[in-house]
């Protein structure tokens, strides 16, 4: 019995100290919420950090958040959370990723809008920069003077900057990783839906633009900058018009458009990681009309056409068979009959020029044949081929092409006439063909 009273003592005692340990860490965790409340509210969330993320349990609030499905829109029933859930979560979202209070509407909400959030919010890189203008910075003599509304008659471009570094630093683009994408999202009055169809499209950055400060972007250019030689470096305007249509506008007015540029994060290895990517976005307001459509989309078609004209006719430099010793013709036809031929393959007459040098590669003649997957003959093609220069009468346009010769399988072991198989030409300068 004396043994059961001492047991019964010593339980008792332990469990009030117990209970005041308990009490004592329930004093300072409400404290500690407290103060982090009071310091949530002060901050600014375009200057978070978030160096150290709170990690003390919310309780005792009533309000549920509603994350955005790209299946559901914001009326899935099961993303309906809590603050103290999200923390519990133990991941940082996008500042731009899209959620709202359940008791609001529309699209146009995210995380950094929301002072609170801040402990599930990934940092804002105030390092880089998007503009827009509706005057092209793209040779731009002066400051272009920026906006952020535009309407659907107006032309529009864009600037990515960084403050320190370069735009390699700041989209983490390898030696070998020369591929970014640019693109738009749309959001409109729907309660539920934000359009999603970006069609973003990939762009090779070359090294010196990786190694800028800052690029440049045609969203809606003027097509004859195009003629006067002012391009900006990036065209991702094709996706932008596309996005115009009755589906993703069934009506006139103001929408929100977001631009984007992005790279993937890459792992130890170099290899890209999917679904992680290094985003930078900017949003404007666009007052659109569906009397512009037509128009935008003759403008897409014409700067198609310009920018592969540009692109075929960048001076390049001369290939290796310029400076190398030319071989004798071995398929029957001589150099003259080679250069006639080539001459006569155009469908309309070559302006006056002067052929400056013809080259034949090294070749002990014949030809190889192409089958089909029956293993029957479609065509077969010289296994000699010609490289010829010519520069026009002006003396200020000068290019090369290589090309072949082919003949098309008729059947019965026979083929037809021999023709040129010509490869694309290439401009080239003028100075260097003497």
């Amino acid at each position: 019995m004396k043994k059961q009273l001492i047991a019964l003592a010593i339980l008792l005692a332990t469990t009030i100290n117990i209970q005041a340990q308990l009490s004592g860490l329930l004093k300072k965790a409400k404290e500690k919420v407290t103060e982090k409340k009071t310091a949530s509210t002060a901050s600014s969330t375009e200057t978070i950090t978030n160096s150290e993320v709170v990690k003390t349990t919310v309780t005792g609030s009533s309000t549920t958040y509603s994350l955005y499905s790209q299946q559901y829109g914001y009326s899935s029933g099961g993303n309906k959370v809590t603050l103290a859930q999200l923390i519990a979560q133990k991941k940082l979202y996008s500042p731009y990723e899209p959620i709202r209070k359940v008791d609001e509407t529309g699209t146009f909400h995210f995380v950094k809008d929301y002072p609170e959030l801040a402990p599930i919010m990934e940092p804002i890189d105030n390092n880089v920069s998007i503009t827009f203008s509706n005057q092209p910075y793209s040779g731009a003599k002066n400051n272009v003077e920026a906006s952020t509304k535009f309407a659907s008659n107006n032309y529009i471009y864009a600037k990515i900057s960084v403050a320190k570094g370069t735009i390699r630093d700041a989209l983490k683009i390898g030696e070998k990783d020369n591929l970014i994408s640019m693109g738009f999202t749309l959001y409109t009055d729907n309660p539920d839906k934000i359009k999603t169809e970006e069609s973003a499209l990939g762009f090779e950055i070359t090294a010196a633009q990786a190694d800028a400060k800052s690029i440049t972007v045609d969203i809606r250019p003027w097509p004859q900058l195009y003629n006067l030689s002012r391009a900006s470096d990036f065209w991702p305007g094709f996706s932008f018009v596309a996005l115009q249509t009755q589906y993703n506008m069934p009506k006139n007015g103001t929408y929100k458009i977001e631009f984007f540029v992005k790279n993937e994060k890459a792992d130890d290895w170099g290899k890209p990681i999917w679904g992680d990517n290094i985003v930078y976005k900017k949003i404007f307001d666009y007052d659109f009309n569906n009397s512009d459509v037509d128009r935008m989309n003759r403008e897409v078609d014409t700067l198609n056409d310009l920018r592969v004209s540009a692109i075929k006719n960048v001076i390049t430099p001369l290939p290796k068979q310029w400076t190398e010793k030319t071989s004798s013709p071995v398929m029957g036809l001589t150099q003259a009959q080679l250069i006639t031929m080539y001459q006569n393959s155009f469908d309309t007459k070559l302006d006056p020029h002067t052929v400056v040098k013809f080259h034949a590669s090294n070749s002990s003649g014949g030809y190889t044949t192409q089958n089909n997957e029956y293993g029957i003959p479609i065509y077969r093609y010289s296994n000699q081929w010609y490289t010829i220069f010519v520069k026009y009468a002006n003396g200020k346009s000068c290019f090369y092409q290589g090309f072949g010769l082919r003949q098309q399988y008729n059947g019965g072991g026979t083929y037809g006439k021999v023709f040129i198989d010509k490869n694309e030409y290439h401009m080239a300068d003028c100075a260097g063909m003497k």
